[in-house]
């Protein structure tokens, strides 16, 4: 059973990820804010902080240290906040930053020591696409520029870790389908959005070989 790590894995997005994922017998590994209970047969939880590089690091060595060979790491943390620049404060964008970059950056970092050991794996990141858009980014200036971030990051290790046989993908969504998100926009178009099934899709496309692409938009 290959072993999959996974952050934000009991969010909106991530419980239909885990749901595809573990249909499709991967054995997953989930990064929790806090003990959600026992570990189901194929999905183990490690009560984690991802800001806290410490934690990242136990995050991946406590799975390591049970002989599992992780074949890839998917990226769900993160977090959303509104504002332009006069209304963003350098707090504002620390904040965002470290829920929407370091939180992965944090384990990627491990992560890809550990695929240098084993002949390469995959990563797999949640970006956004409208933090791409620069004319209209500035509405959200903090999380744009977190998302902007991953965004290189993820292009960056493609450029220098591609001989180690490390692969990184970033998915670019529209605002994703989800309960939360209706609530907190109750008159947007839903039909624009991104269905978290699609996102799962692809991910497990990914995982499968059938997707390649370093950059996938929705």
């Amino acid at each position: 059973m290959e072993n999959i790590l996974i952050t934000g894995g009991t969010g909106n997005l991530g419980k239909t990820v885990v749901e595809t994922l573990a249909e499709s017998g991967y054995h997953l590994h989930l990064a929790v804010r806090k003990d959600v209970g026992d570990s189901a047969e194929n999905v183990s939880f490690y009560p984690t902080d991802l800001a806290d590089s410490k934690q990242a690091d136990a995050f991946v060595h406590n799975i390591l240290d049970t002989n599992a060979k992780i074949k890839a790491g998917v990226f769900l943390a993160g977090g959303f906040q509104p504002g332009n620049l006069a209304e963003t404060s350098m707090e504002d964008i620390t904040k965002m930053v470290n829920l929407n970059f370091a939180t992965a950056f944090n384990v990627a970092h491990q992560l890809i020591a550990h695929f240098k050991t084993v002949g390469g794996g995959k990563l797999i990141f949640v970006g956004s696409k409208a933090a791409m858009d620069f004319k209209n980014a500035g509405s959200n200036f903090a999380y744009s520029l977190s998302k902007q971030l991953l965004y290189n990051f993820s292009d960056l290790i493609n450029q220098s870790e591609a001989n180690a046989g490390i692969a990184s993908h970033i998915l670019l969504p529209v605002t994703i389908d989800t309960v939360t998100n209706r609530e907190a926009m109750p008159n947007a178009d839903f039909s624009q959005w991104t269905d978290p099934a699609a996102i799962a899709l692809t991910i497990q496309n990914i995982l499968s070989g059938k997707e390649s692409n370093a950059e996938i938009q929705f």
